[in-house]
Parts: structure tokens; sequence; C-alpha cells
């Protein structure tokens, strides 16, 4: 089958920031959008949810291409989730540059509780890189080490027009590289309160992915 190989050459993406490319920054301006719609109608608990790859490779059947119903634009921009609250329910959507897509409840919203609980502790935490230690002429240095191509996970919590956010970059989540460098910050960073909800927001909207959940409503 003819594949189609897609060389991804991701700079330093922020987390609703400065756009990658043309349809980044497009979906940028469809989470403000759509963030403020929610406003507008007095919902004043929301969670924006983003994960994706900085500088990758990724082999496609060249299918997908010809598919009208497929977003390609999936394939090098990943999604933005957002979650809130309305009348003590929890709904989701997803934003990306081809679909607008449907409202869904969902009964798994446990980050909420985590966050609201752990409110001051997640606001102040610290996510550390990687570092580790080495002897360098009988004195031990601290030396910080880091990748070009890695994922990321980004949450953002707007509650009353307050925000808070939490970026995790995957690399420094690991405890050691290659066997030789020890993460010193490894258990510091597995142990954050805001990492438990990135695991959670994760889980929720990968099981939705999987699912097929995300029903298109109409074309952009």
């Amino acid at each position: 089958m003819t594949k189609r190989i897609l060389l991804l050459f991701l700079f330093c993406v922020t987390f609703i920031g400065n756009a990658q490319s043309y349809s980044e920054g497009k979906i940028e301006q469809f989470v403000s959008d759509y963030i403020k719609n929610l406003q507008l109608n007095k919902i004043d608990t929301i969670c924006v949810y983003e994960s994706y790859c900085v500088g990758y490779v990724m082999t496609f059947d060249s299918s997908i291409f010809d598919d009208p119903e497929k977003c390609t634009d999936d394939q090098t921009n990943s999604p933005v989730y957002l979650f809130w609250k309305e009348k003590g329910k929890t709904f989701l959507s997803k934003v990306n540059y081809c679909y607008e897509y449907s409202e869904i409840m969902i009964s798994n919203d446990r980050f909420w509780e985590i966050y609201f609980s752990n409110k001051d502790i997640i606001e102040n935490e610290k996510f550390k890189r990687f570092e580790y230690e080495s002897e360098v002429n009988s004195k031990k240095k601290v030396y910080i080490l880091g990748v070009d191509h890695t994922s990321h996970n980004n949450f953002k919590f707007i509650i009353n027009n307050k925000i808070i956010e939490k970026r995790f970059n995957n690399f420094d989540l690991q405890k050691d590289h290659n066997s030789k460098e020890i993460n010193i910050n490894y258990n510091n960073n597995i142990n954050l309160k805001s990492k438990s909800i990135i695991e959670l927001l994760k889980q929720i909207t990968s099981e939705a992915e999987k699912n097929n959940t995300f029903k298109k409503i109409k074309s952009r």
C-alpha cells in the first residue's frame, strides 16, 4: 500500500500561544471563540487540554488524504479539547481546523475534584526539568538534559476569569535516560497534583477518540 511520509519540523510550540502554521493559528482562534461563547452563556468553569508532539516523523496511508471526511489537519496539528461545567454537569468538545463537533456530557470528571481540592497547591507547584548529577574533578555538578523531539501535555483552567496553566514535557517525566543519567527531579514531577489531572484528561480524551465519541456538526 502506498505510504506518504510527513516530515514535521515543528519548532517552539506553546499552549494557546504562538502559531506553528496557518491552521494552528486558526485553531487558537477557534478555541478562543469557543471559550468566549461559553462565557457569554454564564459558564465560568472551563478546562482546556492539549496533547502534541514536537519535531517528529509520521507515516500515513495515502488514502486518508483522498477521503473528504478525514481531517488531515489532525495529523499535523493536534486538536484541542474543552471541558466545562454547566448546571452541575460536565461537558466535553473537540476543536480542530476542519470541523465543528457536538458537545458530549461525561460522567468521568474527577479531575474537577482534584483541582478544587488542591487549587492552591497546583497553582504553586513547579514542574522541573530533567536534571542529573555528574562528578567532575571530584566535585558533583548538576546538569540539565533535554531533547528536541518529545511530547507535551498541557492544561489551562479558567475559573471565574482566573487562569491557571500547567505544561508538561514528557521527557522530564522519565526516571533516567539510556540507563545512565538519573533524573533527580523524577519523584517531584510524577507526584505533582497537576500531573494526576493530566493523566485523567489524557485518559478521557483518548477513550473518546478511540470510541469515536466526537460527532461532526459541520465543516468549517
